[in-house]
This record gives C-alpha cells, sequence and structure tokens, in this order.
C-alpha cells in the first residue's frame, strides 16, 4: 500500500472554485508515484453550498473527504483539520492548500518529492527568487512582505523568504511534536505560529518559489480581526523565543 499525502483545505463559500479546482488537483495525482494523494476539505457550514459539492465529488473518489464544523477562522479550521486527517488517514506528509485558485496544483509533485530527499518542510515561498505576487496590488504586496519581516524579528527566525505562505508540505511525524494547544491563534496568524513551532521542533526546511495568482471566484475572507490578531501573535512569538533559550 502507498504511503498518503493529504491535503488539509479550509473552505467557506468555496463552491465555485472547488468545482473547478478538485479535478485540477487529481489530474497532478498521476504524476505523484510515491503517495496516494488524498484532500481533506474543512468547510465552515458554509451556505453557499461548498459541502454539497464535496459531497458530490465524494461520490466519485473515495480519496476527498469532509469534515464540517462552526466558523471560527482559518487556524481553527486546520487545527481541526490536521488533527482529523492524521487520526483517521495515518498520512505521512500533510500539505496546506487555499481552494480559491491561487496556489497552482501543479506544484504538488514537487512538493512531495522534495520531502524524499531529507526536508520535513516545504513551503511554497512569494518571496523566493522566481516566486511573486502578480494578480496582487502593491499594498497587499508590501503587507505581505512586511508581515514576513515582522514574524522573522519577533520569532528569531532564520533566513526565510516567506513566513506567512499557506501553501505548504510538512511531513506529519514532525507535525506530531507540535502541541496545538499551545498555539494561541485561530485566524491567518496560525500559519506563522504552526511555522514557529516546526522550526523549533527540528524542521529541515527547504522554499521553492510561488506564483500567487488571481483569486477566481469569491472575495479574500482576511478580515479586521485577523489583522488584530497578527499583532498579538507577534508578541506570542516574541516570548516564545525566549522561553525557547530558558
Amino acid at each position: 500500500m502507498r504511503r498518503i499525502a493529504c491535503i488539509v483545505m479550509p473552505t467557506y463559500n468555496e463552491a465555485a472554485n472547488l468545482a473547478e479546482l478538485l479535478p485540477r488537483i487529481f489530474d497532478q495525482a498521476e504524476r505523484i508515484h510515491s503517495h496516494e494523494l488524498h484532500i481533506l476539505v474543512v468547510d465552515d457550514n458554509s451556505p453557499d453550498g461548498t459541502a454539497s459539492v464535496v459531497v458530490q465529488w465524494m461520490k466519485e473518489n473515495p480519496r476527498i473527504h469532509l469534515l464540517r464544523g462552526e466558523k471560527r477562522g482559518l487556524g481553527d479550521a486546520y487545527k481541526r483539520g490536521i488533527t482529523h486527517a492524521i487520526a483517521t488517514l495515518d498520512p505521512e506528509l500533510i500539505l496546506q492548500m487555499d481552494a480559491d485558485h491561487q496556489h497552482d496544483p501543479s506544484l504538488l509533485p514537487l512538493f512531495i518529492i522534495l520531502t524524499q530527499y531529507g526536508f520535513t518542510f516545504v513551503i511554497g515561498s512569494r518571496f523566493a527568487p522566481g516566486g511573486g505576487e502578480p494578480a496582487l496590488s502593491f499594498r497587499r504586496r508590501l503587507i505581505s512582505r512586511l508581515g514576513t519581516i515582522l514574524v522573522r524579528t519577533a520569532a528569531g527566525l532564520p533566513p526565510l523568504h516567506d513566513c506567512t505562505s499557506g501553501y505548504r508540505c510538512i511531513r506529519a511525524d514532525l507535525i506530531a511534536k507540535c502541541d496545538f494547544g499551545l498555539l494561541p491563534t485561530h485566524g491567518y496568524s496560525f500559519l506563522s505560529s504552526l511555522l514557529s513551532e516546526l522550526l523549533r521542533n527540528g524542521a529541515r526546511v527547504v522554499e521553492i518559489p510561488i506564483l500567487f495568482g488571481p483569486r477566481a471566484h469569491g472575495t479574500s475572507k482576511l478580515s479586521f480581526s485577523d489583522q488584530i490578531e497578527f499583532l498579538t501573535n507577534l508578541g506570542w512569538l516574541w516570548r516564545s523565543r525566549f522561553r525557547r533559550h530558558v
């Protein structure tokens, strides 16, 4: 039996995007020879019928799974989804990916191949040489880059190019070393707090450049409360940095 790589994909009102994205992802499964590719959609009770789209695909493909729950933020969805995936599928790899077409599925085979060369944490980096965010405004690009600088500084991280990317591949045994209960974030800042914990637990990280594309349908879910949480999370990262040296 082949090892499993599971994409954990949080969604909220992504019905139109998923209908197009799911077949694009499984087109790449034919290029992945080392692992059996699964998708766990973690839907926060979307009112647009996102779950119904997933259920229809589940009838045709047993490698698609659905976990439903209340809307409490991206980070909470990832915590529930990753925990559920590890408990029910026993995957070797967990991938994080957005449902809005801004992450190119054609890179999935490369993410997985790199884990076969000793890397335990692969980051799709918008800011590594060759990467970019051509579809975003100058203001959004500036905010993204500033966010990485602040996270890297607060947490005392190595010189990574992209600390807030949501396109990643992580060995499940590395995730098992991290206690989600210690991560105070429920929104988008979960991405940076998880990154900090993975590195603290010995992740062997590599970044590959990605082009962050335009959203196909719908609108961004980044809220004002997410921005406030990002600032408070910087304080948590700073305190955690010094606790590690005690």
